[in-house]
């Protein structure tokens, strides 16, 4: 009886260990919110109407979703695009676009994936700790224009565009 009873007893505690282990593998991690998007896009649309730009603004989350866009009128439609490729980058690698035609010299490979940008005007967003939330692309003016416009917005949500270990 007693064998039986910490038979029992001991399938009771690996049963729950079982259990419990998976919930306390899982992190949860800071996630970009529809409301950061919003920001992120009408800080760049303040700032494009201040050094009168039209350009388009792509916001994605980590995950590569879209959360936000906009097409500023009078802004290129062959922009469009480029915006999504500058967000997908930025959201798929924690980096600002700027440096990737660097990385495409001694990496050709990537100058040909798809929906990666080469060229200036993605910006990555990060939390105040440093935690990679997304993207955001900017196109339709310069390079150097479209990062100041992505980086505008960034911080008109109150985040990061690079980590503070960065700096």
């Amino acid at each position: 009886m007693r064998r039986q009873f910490l038979e029992t007893a001991m399938t009771v505690i690996v049963a729950a260990a079982v259990v419990i282990a998976p919930a306390a593998a899982q992190q949860m991690r800071p996630i970009l919110t529809a409301a950061s998007a919003k920001a992120i896009v009408a800080g760049c649309e303040v700032f494009a109407e201040e050094n009168d730009l039209k350009v388009n603004v792509t916001v994605l989350d980590q995950g590569r979703n879209l959360l936000a866009f906009l097409r500023m009128d009078g802004a290129p439609l062959g922009s469009i695009e480029i915006s999504q490729w500058k967000a997908n980058s930025t959201a798929s690698f924690p980096r600002a676009t700027k440096g990737a035609a660097e990385r495409a010299r001694e990496f050709p490979a990537l100058a040909a994936a798809p929906n990666i940008a080469i060229f200036e005007g993605g910006e990555a967003i990060f939390t105040s700790r440093g935690d990679h939330l997304g993207g955001v692309g900017v196109s339709g003016a310069t390079g150097a224009e479209d990062a100041a416009c992505a980086r505008a917005g960034i911080a008109n949500a109150g985040l990061a565009h690079k980590r503070p270990q960065d700096d």
